[in-house]
């Protein structure tokens, strides 16, 4: 299994970066690597999202099942797309009136047998540390330098 931390913090309370974290159809409004995400069904806390996303400058399309619990998490299993099976966490922590976000990533792939993880290691894994530092610093900017 192939496990990547992302964090960063930000200068605002938790009940601000998570509604910012949670809102993911408007993503594409402040992450430049998101073309566009829909919600596909929706009951309760539970959401099937589809993604169309820029992974270097290849465009690139995921379905994910996301759980969201109010201001403390949210998980998702990616149901569709290049790593079918990746499970996601985010996590938010009050810190004296900041907010720190730490997003996992676990996968593993298989596409290649024998080599696949290596090459995951290598390479994949560095392409969705990229895309999640992108997401991350988009929700910083969107929440501290949010004009609407």
């Amino acid at each position: 299994m192939i496990s990547v931390r992302n964090e960063i913090i930000v200068d605002a309370s938790v009940s601000v970066v998570f509604n910012v974290a949670s809102d993911m159809e408007r993503y594409p409004e402040f992450i430049p690597a998101y073309k566009k995400v829909r919600i596909v069904e929706q009951d309760g806390q539970r959401m099937i999202i589809e993604r169309v996303g820029l992974v270097g400058k290849r465009e690139v399309k995921w379905k994910s099942e996301v759980m969201i619990e109010a201001e403390k998490t949210i998980t998702a299993v990616q149901l569709e797309g290049p790593l079918k099976g990746m499970m996601i966490k985010w996590q938010f922590e009050e810190r004296d009136g900041r907010t720190r976000i730490l997003l996992v990533h676990d996968f593993e792939y298989k596409r290649i047998p024998l080599i696949g993880n290596l090459i995951a290691r290598l390479i994949i894994a560095r392409m969705v540390s990229r895309m999640a530092d992108e997401t991350l610093a988009g929700i910083k900017r969107r929440v501290e330098f949010q004009t609407d």
